[in-house]
């Protein structure tokens, strides 16, 4: 953490993304207009790096996909619960009208459609806790005990994303099960570094990631087997196919399990308004 600073203990509360090809047919005449189409309105979109690969010492993602949580759909249904300014109720309910988050069909990293994530001054919900807008999922996202799991996602910072003022500024967490503070979260510091951080503790030390990176996609994988332990416990970062945070011990949980969430959660002390998007996420087991 920065020197002087004090760690506020938030309350409650996708790693190589991998395009999806759809094949799709078209009577014959229409192929010229589809391609005519995509040549002239579709988005630029950087195509997924492959993995390293394994024999060469890379990286390996689990072989049973137990949770995707992509927005391939187009719209929040995939997770469980979402939380901004204005709601906090299932994400099956939710009209994705804007209130902080919304399904992206032009900035995306793969597939159609990545989520779009704004936190505004004064965010902050009628029911407690910092300035957010979230979703979370529950059932194949829970970890317990000795889980191993790979986590496969894809960041953008906004060109403008600003300079973190407050404690905390949490982009996925690992919550506790209970209203607990998230025992292992992906945050970004004051030194507009991306970090591995634990809120349990105001002794815990950060591990740092890379400088986060403003106006382009990057794509990450968490590697991690959970556990109360931290002779037990690790994690290991890779950054566009590269191991950037090496294995290391870590009590990733204190209760019996973890849910995760993903968006922005942030101190009330910010004042800027702050937007990110994510896309792609898909976990894997052994």
């Amino acid at each position: 953490m920065p020197s002087g600073s004090t760690r506020r203990t938030p309350t409650a509360a996708p790693g190589l993304a991998r395009r999806r090809a759809v094949a799709r047919l078209l009577p014959a005449g229409l192929v010229a207009l589809a391609v005519l189409t995509a040549c002239t309105s579709e988005p630029a979109r950087r195509p997924a790096p492959a993995p390293p690969d394994k024999d060469d010492g890379g990286l390996q993602v689990g072989s049973e996909v137990v949770f995707e949580g992509d927005y391939e759909t187009g719209d929040f249904t995939q997770w469980t619960r979402c939380q901004n300014r204005k709601y906090s109720d299932p994400c099956a309910d939710y009209d994705g009208d804007f209130y902080g988050a919304r399904i992206d069909d032009q900035e995306v990293r793969q597939g159609d459609y990545a989520a779009r994530f704004e936190v505004r001054n004064g965010d902050d919900p009628s029911w407690g806790g910092g300035e957010r807008s979230e979703v979370s999922r529950y059932e194949e996202a829970i970890v317990r005990e000795g889980d191993e799991r790979w986590y496969e996602f894809s960041l953008k910072f906004d060109e403008d994303f600003p300079d973190v003022e407050g404690n905390f500024f949490i982009v996925m967490q690992w919550h506790a099960g209970d209203d607990s503070s998230p025992p292992m979260a992906l945050e970004v510091d004051r030194k507009g570094r991306l970090v591995l951080a634990d809120n349990t503790s105001d002794d815990a030390e950060d591990v740092v990631i890379g400088d986060i990176v403003r106006g382009e996609w990057v794509d990450y994988v968490i590697h991690a087997t959970f556990s109360r332990d931290a002779e037990e416990g690790w994690a290991e970062v890779w950054q566009d196919g590269e191991l950037v945070v090496e294995r290391h011990a870590r009590a990733n949980m204190t209760t019996e399990r973890n849910y995760l969430k993903m968006g922005i959660y942030r101190a009330k002390q910010e004042r800027s308004t702050a937007i990110v998007w994510q896309d792609g996420l898909r976990i894997t087991a052994p």
